[in-house]
């Protein structure tokens, strides 16, 4: 048994075969891995990484596991790798790269760690349990984690959520979670702390721009998924930084010293796909690697469908809480595409975009 001390949670108790699993290759990798990418290019402070999320992450699904004793001990271990596969700075290669659940399932079934996890499990059964509503849901540990540790080191105040209430107040049902009556302000509160922290924190368009800029000179490097799987991030900073290529040294070296690319376009519209894919060959062939269009997926709000006990009946979140429902129909008004250019080209791409999307 080891105790870690957290900033979020105070002591976070492991046992014996948990270590094991922390003290695999796979997992240590997670030390090098930044919960929020290049979000500290904003926030100074949010240099927290995959490492201790994963750990919170642990620790809440095992207190909600001591509620809940039909939940087997195997989806608290998930709980803690359920992110061992995220690539360096976490989502920001995703645009070039299978999600990380996906790579996360590769490490397990060929790494060291899932040399650990045999002497339990099978490995088929464990991945199924990367699946289970306590890790993967709608109000899950993974998030009820990662809100409160965001706010923290980010330092803004919106990440505000009853974790003990809403722990307290979680059931298994055998099938799925349902928060009863008495969380559901709690619950609610979760769904308002992530639609503040998505406009502020998860899409400051300082990050995105940073983040479409290592986009880019990884794309141009032609990293291969089976190197990229266990980089860490000062593994891929080095492999850009040492590149043959011009146009990557010189990507890299302005992330490096925040000489970041400027909006020319900062758009809430919806543009078709075909047209998406249209204006970013375009602006490839005029400009190269010196302008770059950024058009994120939707928000999905997954809190809203979370199953609530109200007055003997099992409901919806979204179905029982106006305020859910109004934040839920407003998401898409913090939902922004962008066009990125170096600073002294930024005129000609703006005139060169305004032409193109007459």
């Amino acid at each position: 048994m080891k105790l870690v001390h957290d900033p979020i949670h105070g002591g976070i108790e492991l046992d014996d075969f948990a270590v094991r699993l922390v003290d695999t290759p796979e997992f240590q990798r997670l030390r090098r891995i930044t919960q929020l990418g290049l979000a500290f290019l904003v926030y100074p402070s949010a240099r927290h990484t995959r490492f201790e999320h994963s750990l919170g992450t642990f620790h809440i699904a095992r207190l909600i596991r001591a509620r809940n004793s039909e939940i087997g001990e195997g989806v608290v271990y998930s709980a803690l790798l359920h992110d061992l596969g995220h690539y360096p700075f976490s989502h920001t290669l995703e645009c070039l790269y299978p999600r990380h659940e996906e790579n996360t399932r590769w490490l397990i079934k060929h790494g060291e760690v899932g040399d650990v996890l045999r002497e339990r499990f099978s490995i088929g059964e464990f991945l199924g349990f990367l699946k289970h509503p306590l890790v993967s849901g709608d109000i899950d540990a993974d998030r009820m984690d990662y809100l409160v540790r965001d706010a923290y080191y980010t330092g803004v105040a919106y990440g505000l959520v009853d974790l003990e209430r809403l722990i307290r107040n979680l059931r298994w049902d055998g099938e799925r979670l349902v928060l009863g009556e008495k969380g559901i302000m709690a619950g609610q509160n979760l769904l308002i702390s992530r639609s503040m922290m998505y406009p502020t924190v998860y899409q400051h368009h300082t990050a995105r721009i940073a983040g479409a800029m290592l986009c880019k000179a990884v794309e141009l490097e032609g990293i291969a998924e089976r190197e990229i799987r266990q980089m860490d991030e000062i593994d891929l900073v080095a492999r850009l930084r040492a590149s043959d290529r011009r146009e990557v040294r010189e990507l890299i070296g302005a992330i490096n010293e925040r000489k970041l690319y400027k909006r020319v376009l900062w758009s809430s519209e919806r543009l078709e796909p075909e047209l998406v894919e249209e204006l970013r060959k375009e602006l490839e062939e005029e400009f190269d690697h010196l302008a770059l269009l950024d058009y994120p997926k939707m928000p999905k709000f997954e809190e809203r469908n979370a199953f609530v006990e109200c007055n003997g009946e099992i409901k919806r979140l979204s179905e029982v809480s106006p305020v859910v429902k109004a934040l839920v129909e407003a998401k898409e008004s913090h939902w922004r595409w962008g066009i990125y250019a170096r600073e002294d080209i930024g005129e000609k791409v703006r005139e060169f975009v305004s032409k193109t999307l007459k």
